[in-house]
């Protein structure tokens, strides 16, 4: 069982790669120390057999004895080695595992199927708590199924089909297919798991100038895949090499997992593609923590870090959160859904971010910081909320809607005008109570909507406040929304 505060160095021995992630910090959304990984093509056996080839097997072991000098220069609590199909189904299993044993200083685990299937979708679970659909998770020597619906799993199944033997599998296929029309006919959400899944996803990113280079809960509909599918089909191979974040190897099987996408659709109900950044590691590593543990929100968990090393109101963001519930939206007789609530008081815990920078560069610092923060449990849009929420605490030009958003239109343009006016609305709310405090909780306590603000001098009475003074104005507009 793992604790909060372990560290973990995991080695993933793929069909395709050998892969070491080192995760510190709160096992339940670790921070990612190292991640690197060898091509070594262990799926690819020798002509006409299942061997591994000698190559294949030096590589891999040759990446391992790299991954331990690694391991002994950032310590860690445990190392762990997951093979995976290659291995699983290699007839000199045996003889590969016992070399990777002689010289790995951990654990090796050889993964059933039905296991690395288990895993996966608790990945899924891990980094999208609300999951429900397929998980489909396509590497290089096989590909698994599982069904999530209420953090339960069913229907789960592998099959040994993956980029590298795709087209030398036409039975395997056959079942795949069979397998998706008989029991996940009806399923609307199918979440993709795998390095040539992702490539997808980059090329989706890339195609649509999208504002974040984010895979996280990336979603993709049926018409806009079949929009990508041409244009990726109408691309050579130099032209698909130079989409950002695609290494040639995944270049080469683009087109595999566009027919397995296409499967997808063709024999089920599926609306939606959903990418979650967490896979079969993630999932080991979620696996291994105590129910308590499992069900504590991993985007609260992160901002607590970040608030706690980089914000210095804590005590004031958690009131303002209050003070918004409590007072705010009682005096507009607002009622907001737990989804918006939740984003609201994600915002409030580090409102103070940025804090540091000179005024010009704050709000922009802010906003940058929070759109690269490797979030998992939050939606791809709610992500740029919070963004959004920071920055207008921060900007300068906060009583004009149309001078803040101008300097971010293009990141923000991604937002529904229901999304954009919410931000708007409580960044303005967010701004005028730091403006207002100066980060005082005692001069949050007695603050009425309901009374003019020049009466309500109390804490701040060393200063006038006019009725041309921008925090006045500012109060008298967020009375107004």
């Amino acid at each position: 069982m793992l604790n909060k505060r372990d560290s973990v160095g995991l080695i993933d021995i793929g069909s395709n790669s050998v892969r070491l992630c080192i995760y510190k910090g709160n096992m339940r959304n670790p921070d990612v120390l190292y991640n690197k990984k060898f091509f070594c093509g262990l799926g690819e056996y020798k002509p006409g057999t299942k061997e591994i080839t000698k190559e294949a097997e030096k590589k891999c072991v040759n990446s391992i004895i790299f991954f331990n000098s690694i391991l002994e220069e950032i310590k860690t609590n445990q190392n762990i080695a997951i093979c995976t199909a290659a291995i699983r189904n290699a007839a000199n299993r045996k003889q590969i595992v016992n070399k990777i044993s002689k010289v790995f200083k951990g654990k090796v685990i050889t993964l059933l199927g039905s296991e690395e299937a288990e895993l996966a979708a608790k990945g899924v679970i891990a980094a999208i708590p609300d999951a429900s659909g397929t998980m489909i998770d396509m590497g290089g020597g096989s590909i698994e199924l599982a069904s999530i619906h209420e953090n339960q799993l069913s229907k789960i199944k592998s099959f040994p089909l993956g980029a590298l033997n795709f087209e030398q599998k036409d039975k395997e296929l056959k079942n795949f297919i069979k397998e998706l029309s008989a029991k996940h006919k009806l399923q609307k959400n199918f979440y993709l798991i795998g390095g040539t899944f992702r490539s997808i996803a980059r090329c989706y990113i890339h195609l649509n100038e999208m504002p974040l280079n984010e895979i996280h809960q990336l979603k993709i509909k049926k018409n806009d895949f079949k929009s990508l599918q041409s244009k990726i089909s109408a691309f050579n191979f130099d032209q698909l090499t130079k989409v950002p974040k695609i290494s040639i190897d995944r270049v080469k099987h683009l087109h595999i997992a566009l027919k397995v996408i296409d499967q997808i659709f063709f024999n089920t109900q599926c609306e939606e593609l959903i990418y979650p950044r967490y896979g079969v590691r993630e999932g080991y590593i979620y696996s291994k923590l105590s129910k308590k543990l499992q069900n504590q929100d991993p985007t609260e968990i992160s901002l607590d870090l970040i608030a706690k090393s980089r914000c210095r109101f804590l005590l004031f963001n958690e009131k303002s959160f209050k003070w918004i519930e409590k007072k705010y939206l009682k005096f507009k007789n607002k009622k907001l859904s737990d989804e918006r609530l939740r984003v609201l008081r994600l915002a409030c815990k580090i409102s103070d971010l940025g804090w540091e920078q000179g005024s010009k560069n704050r709000a922009q610092y802010a906003f940058s910081s929070i759109l690269n923060l490797p979030l998992i449990g939050i939606g791809y849009n709610e992500k740029i909320i919070i963004g959004y929420l920071i920055y207008l605490r921060h900007c300068k030009e906060i009583l004009s809607k149309e001078d803040c958003d101008k300097k971010i239109e293009k990141i923000i343009n991604f937002l529904t005008a229901e999304e954009r006016a919410f931000g708007y609305e409580f960044g303005s709310i967010i701004h005028f109570l730091y403006s207002w405090t100066k980060g005082s909780s005692a001069a949050l306590k007695n603050l009425s909507l309901k009374n003019d603000l020049q009466s309500q001098l109390e804490l701040s009475n060393y200063q006038t406040i006019s009725k041309a003074n921008k925090v006045y104005k500012l109060f008298e507009q967020i009375k107004s929304f």
